[in-house]
């Protein structure tokens, strides 16, 4: 598309975020009443921006799929002085963890020789001194492409749409301009690191426009402990999900150190009205939120986006917007022991509507985080919802939805966190086919894991009790399993990665949790009640050292060594204020650690553990982990702050 003239379409505007954010505009050559307009957010001193296009039109046009599939290529660059390329994954969902994890793929020679492709959705270039970074900001289930990078002999590479991306006569005119999904473009002299710390930063500063979804707070969900009741009990999800039992809970979070309380699924009377049950909640929740108020903890609630029970106001204002596929609606599904719930379609207007009731809620409740489940990548594909027409195909409009879902996600998010600026939108990613990827880590956060693999995972049958879920008890074990995901932290902070870690006794497992989570995760679920005093007690002392030095720890780049379950296993994560800490993991024997960084002399280290400084300024960590009784050594932990009173 060669464009005529280019100008500004007036002058830059402050983002809350820190950047800004220039518009051009610019008329399409040979083509009368067609422009392009080119948005541009920028932070100073950050490498990496972040554009996307709108097509504008004086008269109504359509969009065509010449050959019958989606034809827009969205960039291109050579990459001919720029000997090596990569490309970084991050929507490949691991069955030996159960979870979304990052891989890298070196595109050597032969990739581009033979014009393959490469699903990224970031791909990386460079030499021994200078990087390149181009990503797009989407979201699937790898290898279910929307878009791709195209390769080719003379390394070229251009970013092409492969389905989804618009319909066949999708119409573009004077209200309805074409817009594409966000892009990222960065260049960085230096080596690879220099590259990871540059993204990894403008992730957390200046991805998002709101900063709520970036701060490392440390939340408590409540549906481990439903679980148990189920599986452990014999009892319903539900027999304890009332206020005394909330209340008992919120005195014991706030001892430990809990700054987000999240009442999982069963709170409500309906989906989709989302009022506090009448039965479990017989004043509301006002005692609750004034229990929270009083020791400074936010209140967190489920939902279920695209949930709308058969009886509720919601459905009836909005029966136009319930999913179909093929003209049949998707069968009722009851909502965790509440009612009869159909399927709504986040694409068409109810999106907007939900995003409302959600701004609505915090009014009424006082909730500002939001957890976000049930949402499939697919479901839909009614002629009637925005994502195409009766005279397309069901495969083109199902497409459609598909790729529009995730971006509706995040619009949805942002739309919430426009009016409430503390709010964090959390989007369930615990099973395979969601929508996983950079949109909607630009409006809020993940949550990434709960239990780990299945039973079937491992090819073990299931429990006499029913329960799936393999590590369901605590121990070290399923700390291995959530610890895994971290090796995003290299590009993008685990503090957008809630996994939730279990604090029961003994002492030995509540060391494994907590060293665990402050590594950014953040996330604990289990029976609070039961704790001991000396448990309670000790998660208390540790998170409020935690929480002096965890904004330092989430800025921090990811060091140290061995493998998740390795003795030892070993993470740094100091920020150049030398604030942060070391944790190291290990079964047996004593193990010395030296920093890579300079560190804060204020210094607090659990027992079994010792601290000195060499010439540099740099920590040397000793810890000794004692050997357990029995054949079987048991996994430890060691804790060493620094920065800390």
């Amino acid at each position: 598309m060669a464009l005529k003239t280019v100008g500004p379409q007036g002058g830059p505007r402050e983002l809350p975020n820190g950047c800004k954010e220039y518009t051009f505009i610019g008329e399409v050559s040979n083509e009368p009443g067609l422009r392009l307009r080119i948005v541009f957010r920028a932070a100073k001193d950050d490498p990496i921006v972040r554009f996307h296009y709108e097509v504008l039109c004086d008269t109504p046009r359509h969009l065509t799929k010449p050959v019958g599939t989606d034809k827009i290529s969205y960039l291109g660059m050579s990459l001919s002085g720029l000997p090596e390329a990569t490309e970084l994954r991050l929507s490949e969902f691991v069955e030996l963890f159960h979870s979304y994890m990052p891989v890298e793929r070196s595109l050597d020679l032969r990739f581009f020789a033979d014009g393959e492709e490469a699903m990224g959705p970031v791909l990386l270039a460079g030499d021994a001194t200078e990087q390149l970074l181009v990503a797009y900001e989407h979201g699937s289930t790898a290898p279910d492409e929307f878009l791709h990078y195209r390769l080719s002999p003379s390394r070229s590479v251009v970013l092409e749409a492969v389905k989804g991306n618009y319909w066949s006569g999708e119409e573009i005119g004077p209200d309805t301009p074409f817009s594409t999904l966000w892009f990222e473009l960065g260049a960085v002299k230096g080596d690879r690191l220099a590259l990871q710390k540059a993204y990894r930063n403008f992730v957390l500063r200046h991805l998002a426009l709101s900063p709520a979804s970036r701060r490392p707070l440390i939340f408590y969900n409540t549906w481990n402990y439903q679980e148990r009741l189920k599986h452990w009990q014999g009892k319903p999800y539900l027999a304890e999900m009332n206020a005394g039992r909330m209340l008992n809970e919120i005195d014991v979070a706030h001892r430990m150190g809990v700054d987000v309380f999240v009442i999982d699924a069963g709170w409500f009377e309906k989906p989709g009205d989302w009022q506090p049950s009448a039965l479990r909640f017989p004043e509301g929740l006002k005692g609750i939120k004034a229990k929270l108020d009083a020791y400074g903890m936010k209140l967190g609630l489920w939902f279920g986006p695209t949930t709308v029970a058969l009886t509720s106001q919601m459905l009836k204002t909005h029966a136009d917007c319930s999913q179909t596929m093929d003209g049949k609606a998707r069968d009722p599904w009851v909502v965790w022991e509440t009612e009869a719930s159909l399927w709504c379609c986040v694409v068409s207007r109810y999106g907007q509507d939900f995003a409302n009731k959600l701004i609505e809620l915090n009014h009424q409740l006082g909730v500002t985080y939001f957890k976000f489940d049930s949402v499939d990548q697919y479901g839909c594909n009614d002629p009637g919802h925005g994502h195409g027409t009766a005279s397309n195909s069901g495969t083109e409009r199902s497409d459609c939805y598909a790729f529009q879902m995730p971006l509706a996600m995040a619009r949805i998010a942002e739309t919430v966190s426009s009016s409430v600026p503390d709010a964090i939108c959390d989007f369930d990613m615990t099973e395979s086919g969601r929508s996983f990827g950079l949109a909607y880590l630009s409006a809020g956060k993940y949550f990434l894991m709960n239990n780990g693999p299945y039973n079937q995972n491992y090819d073990l049958p299931l429990p006499p009790d029913g329960n799936w879920n393999l590590f369901f008890f605590p121990g070290p074990a399923r700390d291995w399993i959530c610890r895994s995901p971290l090796i995003y932290d290299q590009w993008i902070p685990s503090t957008l990665f809630l996994t939730h870690y279990l604090p029961d006794d003994p002492e030995s497992n509540q060391m494994l949790s907590m060293a665990s989570l402050i590594l950014g995760q953040d996330g604990i679920w289990g029976d609070l009640p039961s704790i001991s005093e000396p448990g309670v007690e000790r998660f208390a002392r540790v998170l409020a050292k935690y929480r002096q030095v965890r904004d330092d720890m989430a800025a921090a780049f990811p060091t140290g060594s061995g493998p998740v379950g390795g003795t030892p296993e070993i993470h740094e994560k100091i920020a150049p204020n030398g604030r942060g800490a070391v944790v190291i993991f290990a079964n047996r024997g004593t193990y010395r650690y030296v920093t890579a960084s300079r560190v804060d002399t204020r210094v607090w280290h659990d027992a079994g553990t010792t601290v000195a400084f060499d010439p540099s300024g740099r920590a040397v960590v000793t810890a000794t982990f004692a050997p357990a009784p029995g054949p079987f050594p048991k996994a430890g932990a060691h804790i060493v702050f620094f920065g800390v009173n």
